[in-house]
């Protein structure tokens, strides 16, 4: 049963990574063409990380005490309606594109929150732990497919129709993956969910929960630093790619879609590496190794004066976060009670994307005052600076670093 399970959940899991691969073609597009200004670009993007990270708190407790296919069902179910009505709003009230786009990533970005954490938590229920790296592959190799359709489809339906229009299309899939959550039966609530004797206000309950096991076990807050590092770049990377592609190069839409398609395929292809990668090092050595190549990534982009340059860089940097989460995800289970890991994890994603806002606030401050690019060189720089004494204390310490993990 618990196969079945995993297997519909996964489905619906796909359903839900391809809409979100259309909103992420297509907001930036929207805010681009209506506003012309990479510092509107950040502020868009500010808009959407910030409920997300805000929210994250309350996804682990709502996960552990309600359930995880509630939780999941609710928030693409949501994201549906909202990603209909802003389709309505932009056919009806063009003018005002840049504020509904803002207001639909911020909704859809609290309801990813919600679901996130409902599978993060759910799945270790459902996969032994020594499966474990296995099923985080899949996960990420599910990610990086839609990654690959997603842009694909999208870049094929903006030659006739205009990005506001994309909206229905992920719409549909938000619906289908709320659909197909729904038809799951219910699973066992953690044991947190039965204890009437906790009368905390929820974000109190996960934010003190998180933060005890966290003082606990240090090497998660390694973690949580090494995971901010890479989300500032891959942030700003997010926030200034459509300006980047259609602004600074030059570039059509359809070259965007192309540019976040071949980046799913490049992290397919490096998943297809991961068993034969694993039969000849460690988990911990693949999760550093791809740091040190996302952070490269992040200073080809700010040195690029060619768009090529620029892709390379932008690979780099996405095309091996998957590598990085399987070491992350993987490293920070052995690390949480399980009965914790609802609001644990919960609190350990709202430190690691951090970041993600922090990049988006920095395009809108700098982006008119300095050249765009300069702030991937600082990024990368920061991390590299950080990243030998972080990798010094982490060594000894990650269960993912033994030959039996490997």
């Amino acid at each position: 049963m618990n196969n079945v399970r995993m297997l519909s959940f996964l489905g619906s899991r796909a359903a839900s990574a391809l809409g979100d691969q259309f909103l992420m073609f297509a907001v930036p597009l929207i805010v681009y063409h209506s506003t012309g200004s990479a510092t509107m670009s950040g502020l868009a993007f500010l808009c959407e990380w910030l409920p997300r990270v805000i929210s994250l708190p309350l996804a682990g407790t709502f996960s552990d005490r309600l359930g995880g296919r509630r939780v999941y069902a609710l928030a693409d179910g949501t994201r549906a309606g909202a990603c209909l009505l802003a389709a309505l709003g932009l056919s009806m009230w063009p003018g005002h594109s840049f504020a509904m786009a803002a207001i639909l990533m911020a909704i859809c970005a609290a309801c990813y929150a919600q679901a996130f954490i409902a599978l993060e938590s759910t799945v270790p229920m459902l996969v032994p732990p020594e499966q474990m790296p296995k099923a985080q592959s899949i996960l990420q190799a599910i990610d990086y497919s839609a990654g690959v359709l997603g842009p694909a489809l999208a870049g094929a339906l903006s030659l006739w129709l205009a990005p506001s229009q994309l909206l229905w299309a992920a719409c549909g899939v938000f619906a289908v993956s709320a659909a197909g959550v729904c038809t799951l039966p219910p699973m066992p609530l953690r044991a947190a969910a039965s204890q009437p004797s906790e009368r905390r206000p929820l974000f109190l309950d996960s934010l003190q929960h998180g933060f005890a096991t966290l003082r606990q076990a240090p090497v998660l807050l390694a973690l949580v630093a090494l995971s901010m590092l890479v989300n500032l770049v891959v942030g700003l990377a997010l926030s200034t790619s459509a300006a980047v592609t259609v602004g600074v190069f030059g570039k059509t839409d359809q070259v965007y879609a192309t540019l976040q398609a071949f980046m799913g395929m490049l992290s397919i292809a490096s998943f297809l590496l991961v068993p034969w990668l694993l039969r000849r090092a460690s988990v911990y050595q693949l999760g550093m190794a791809a740091f040190a190549l996302i952070i490269s990534g992040g200073v080809l982009m700010g040195l690029a004066s060619h768009y090529s340059i620029f892709v390379l860089g932008y690979a780099l940097s996405f095309g091996l976060c998957g590598l990085f989460n399987v070491f992350i995800r993987t490293e920070r289970l052995h690390w949480i009670p399980k009965e914790k890991l609802g609001r644990v994890i919960s609190v350990i994603v709202l430190l690691n994307q951090l970041s993600l806002p922090l990049s988006g606030l920095l395009v809108t401050l700098l982006a008119n005052r300095i050249p765009l690019q300069w702030l991937f060189i600082g990024a990368a720089l920061l991390a590299f600076g950080l990243w030998m004494p972080l990798q010094a204390y982490i060594r000894p310490r990650a269960v993912t670093a033994q030959p039996s993990l490997a």
